[in-house]
């Protein structure tokens, strides 16, 4: 019988600590939870003018990231029933934030895009979230941010590299 437990020695070379691991895990939850508050939601669509739903910001947010794709695709990527992405994107379409593109590689299928007007509530829901930021960080050093955001923003480089390679996303650039 196989032991789950890792052997001293036997752990890849620069695999991360486990220790380390559950500390990231508690603080990117911990800003999960932040973001997705209803206080924090309530305050976002008070200053951008825009209450979108989360489901539909995230959705929006993924388009950017990753770029268009086929519905069938982002079911697949976000790993839920191809019906609940057609309907939220049946919303989106409505309100003109996303659009439906012929699909370049294949004329016969489509893919869906963040839209122009999609991207300009994306931008001000982005701004109203970095004014509630300010507000937390208020008496935190500019030096001490920077350092923060550089970090987050290489655990945002790990996860899509992930995502990549698992086939999720384009690989940026």
């Amino acid at each position: 019988m196989a032991s789950s437990t890792p052997v001293p020695g036997t752990v890849p070379a620069g695999t991360p600590a486990p220790a380390e691991l559950a500390r990231l895990e508690v603080a990117l939850a911990a800003v999960t939870r932040w973001s997705e508050s209803k206080h924090t939601r309530a305050e976002v669509a008070r200053l951008s003018g825009c209450d979108i739903p989360p489901s539909a910001l995230r959705l929006l947010e993924h388009f950017d990231v990753a770029g268009a794709m086929r519905v069938s695709d982002i079911a697949e990527c976000l790993r839920i029933d191809i019906s609940t992405v057609s309907l939220q994107l049946r919303q989106l379409k409505a309100d003109e934030l996303v659009n439906r593109l012929k699909d370049p590689t294949d004329g016969r299928s489509g893919v869906i895009a963040i839209s122009p007007r999609g991207r300009e509530v994306l931008a001000r829901v982005r701004a109203a979230r970095c004014e509630l930021l300010a507000e937390v960080f208020s008496r935190t050093p500019s030096a001490e941010l920077g350092r923060a955001a550089d970090t987050l923003i290489r655990v945002q480089d790990h996860m899509l590299g992930g995502m990549s390679a698992a086939g999720y996303v384009k690989p940026l650039g």
